[in-house]
């Protein structure tokens, strides 16, 4: 172990956990731990915990006092069964968006930290998360790494699509970056004349994990293949990827190259990651986070190894608790245990399509992830301008844009949406505006950001 490494877990992680008042550390050992129980056992503390959330935010939380007395639910009834649970009405974004307020419990007393999404659906939603939240996620997300041999203060390069921010915010990120032992680069800055200056930072820096988009990093896959540059020496032990899909293609060349296998974290922004692959190629849920339902088109709960659409109970934040909470992704539910022996519950996620690229004259491909933040950097300028945005692609250079227009600066949001569209696809590229009342959905009931109608 390094010094520098030493430092980070021993030092500097906890300090910042204790300034922060949260509690990751103690929280991460309490999980590694909990994923060895028996399933029944896992299964049966998520339940009660998912009782809990339920009636506390019955007795607490406005949206759901309000909901629930109009129903006729039993506030009386603290054991309620899975038939009751059904019963609770589902969450939809724009009940979330448009009431916003009403889901934040008043009695909490506590640090609160402020978040927004990247509208992988469309739209763009504030959150809110509290301390518990906090040291959980991080927790979840240190387990998971674990699993491969990575933990606080190993050598990480994170490459991710932030935001378009000043020049003293990025400051900063790199400050902290530094003394998380972090390599921190931008999504957007993955491109061909800059991926020399990239890899010879990261053949320096020598990490045990990269972390990040899978399209960014098959580009820098591609990069040290075609110019039979020494990946394997890098002694990576994963390539943990997120945020996007990922081809077998692209993950067959990824861990061709860099010497090591990728593992998946699947979550959103509203909850944070929730679900991690395995060493044995299976995708544990974090039960001790969040309660998972998978549901047919009537709300019905499907059998395992059938397709439904995912919906979440989130079980660690009180402040803002998601109770039956559309995510708008499709997945299904495992049966059977896992070979690695943790016993946590088993699902698989849906993949993305072709039709998630997009594809230029010039041959340049861009995930259409890409949008999410370009899309949260002008909600960040003009907040409440945009509520709602769908790009389809119409030709190889022409875009149009809908927007479900809010009360700010609407055309200054535009304005800066095309700006920022130009300067990651090409100056040349054809934008075209359309003001909508709303953006429908698709008959699965999820929204898309970006529709292709040259991938069809």
């Amino acid at each position: 172990m390094s010094l520098h490494e030493s430092f980070t877990r021993h030092i500097y992680w906890p300090l910042v956990q204790k300034l922060k008042s949260e509690y990751a550390a103690r929280a991460l050992k309490e999980l590694s731990e909990s994923q060895w129980k028996s399933r029944d056992e896992i299964l049966s503390e998520q339940w009660q915990m998912v009782r809990r959330v339920v009636n506390k935010a019955a007795q607490d939380v406005p949206y759901y006092r309000q909901t629930y007395k109009r129903i006729g639910w039993d506030f009386n009834n603290k054991e309620f069964s899975y038939e009751d649970f059904l019963g609770i009405p589902k969450i939809e974004k724009e009940s979330l968006r448009d009431h916003i307020q009403e889901f934040l419990n008043p009695n909490y007393k506590g640090r609160v930290t402020e978040g927004s999404t990247s509208g992988s659906t469309g739209q763009s939603l504030t959150v809110f998360f509290n301390i518990e939240h906090e040291s959980y996620s991080e927790a979840g997300r240190w387990r998971a790494k674990d699993w491969w041999g990575v933990r606080p203060g190993s050598p990480h390069v994170a490459i991710w699509g932030r935001p378009y921010t000043g020049y003293k915010d990025r400051i900063a990120q790199q400050i902290k970056s530094y003394f998380m032992n972090y390599l921190l680069f931008s999504a957007f800055d993955i491109r061909q004349h800059s991926l020399k200056r990239i890899w010879n930072k990261i053949y320096r820096f020598k990490p045990h994990i990269i972390y990040g988009y899978p399209s960014a990093i098959f580009a820098l896959a591609e990069y040290t293949q075609n110019n039979k540059l020494p990946a394997h020496e890098l002694g990576i032990k994963v390539i943990m990827i997120t945020a996007e899909s990922s081809s077998i293609d692209q993950r067959h060349v990824i861990e061709e190259e860099f010497g090591c296998k990728t593992a998946n974290e699947y979550g959103c922004s509203e909850t944070g990651g929730f679900v991690y692959e395995c060493p044995e190629s299976n995708w544990h849920i974090s039960s001790e986070l969040t309660f998972i339902e998978f549901l047919d088109p009537k709300g019905k709960p499907v059998s395992p190894g059938e397709r439904g659409e995912i919906f979440l109970t989130h079980l660690r934040n009180d402040y803002m608790p998601l109770i039956r909470y559309r995510v708008g992704d499709i997945g299904s539910q495992l049966a059977g245990t896992c070979d690695c022996g943790r016993n946590l519950p088993l699902m698989e996620v849906s993949v993305a399509k072709e039709s998630d690229i997009i594809h230029l004259a010039n041959r340049e491909s861009y995930m259409s992830g890409d949008l999410l933040y370009i899309n949260k950097s002008v909600m960040q300028a003009y907040p409440s301008s945009i509520l709602q945005f769908r790009v389809t692609q119409k030709t190889m250079d022409s875009f149009e844009i809908e927007v479900v227009p809010g009360t700010g600066q609407v055309g200054e949001a535009k304005q800066l949406f095309e700006q920022l569209l130009k300067k990651q696809l090409g100056k040349n590229i054809q934008i075209h505006f359309k003001r909508v009342s709303s953006i429908e959905r698709e008959p699965s009931g999820k929204l898309r950001y970006f529709i292709s109608e040259i991938n069809k």
